[in-house]
């Protein structure tokens, strides 16, 4: 029997696209291939997609880089292969995160450190006070106590004699000790230029990092917290 190559599946989901692949092989009565994150998929018109989507979720785990055509149940044997696979994953996850933690531990020591004694200078009470109420949850938390280190370490550098404009960029990555992406960093020029003693120096910066000089602050990702 023919086969047929699907190329069109960038940006898609497995799921989906193990649908279309069995309709085009229904429609077409061809065997159906197409290639997901570096894993062949082969599909024809008896191909079970429940099973074929479990063997592509089981396919990085075991190595395996062509799964198909997915009409047979595993064996007692695959089965407890699998469970060894998944056994050995999870460790080096648990240990990957054991590394990451302790990694995050001594990067906020280190941090607490350098900026000991320098407390977050606030130009507006109830608009910090807005912000931290609106942001309890983990994901908005984190961009607080960024924007709040972020600010102490600047200050510290103010002190020193120097410029926000000088220093801002540096002080964003030394105050970073989780891992900010570039909506939380964006989120933290927002809330620092509400409600820091030199929010609107840096809020000017930033801007015209992206060449606006404009009101509000740029954003470099679309982020949508409360304010």
């Amino acid at each position: 029997m023919k086969t047929y190559k699907l190329d069109d599946f960038w940006g898609g989901h497995i799921n989906s696209s193990i649908e279309k692949a069995k309709q085009v092989s229904i429609e077409k009565n061809m065997i159906v291939e197409f290639d997901f994150n570096g894993v062949r998929c082969l599909v024809n018109k008896d191909t079970d997609t429940d099973l074929l989507l479990r063997d592509y979720m089981n396919a990085h785990l075991m190595g395996w880089k062509e799964v198909g055509y997915a009409t047979y149940e595993y064996s007692d044997e695959l089965k407890a292969q699998i469970k060894e696979k998944e056994l050995e994953r999870d460790q080096r996850q648990k240990e990957q995160q054991e590394k990451w933690e302790k990694e995050v531990k001594e990067k906020r020591e280190l941090f607490e450190k350098s900026v000991d004694g320098i407390v977050f200078a606030v130009s507006n009470e109830d608009k910090l006070k807005s912000w931290e109420e609106n942001n309890k949850d983990g994901y908005g938390s984190a961009i607080i106590t960024y924007a709040k280190n972020w600010g102490r370490l600047m200050q510290l550098e103010v002190s020193k004699g120097n410029k926000i404009v000088d220093v801002a960029e540096k002080c964003s990555h030394d105050a970073d000790t989780e891992g900010m992406t570039g909506f939380m960093y964006g989120a933290a020029v927002s809330v620092l230029s509400d409600c820091w003693i030199h929010g609107e120096e840096l809020r000017k910066w930033h801007n015209k990092e992206y060449n606006h000089e404009g009101d509000g602050v740029v954003n470099p990702a679309i982020l949508t917290i409360k304010t």
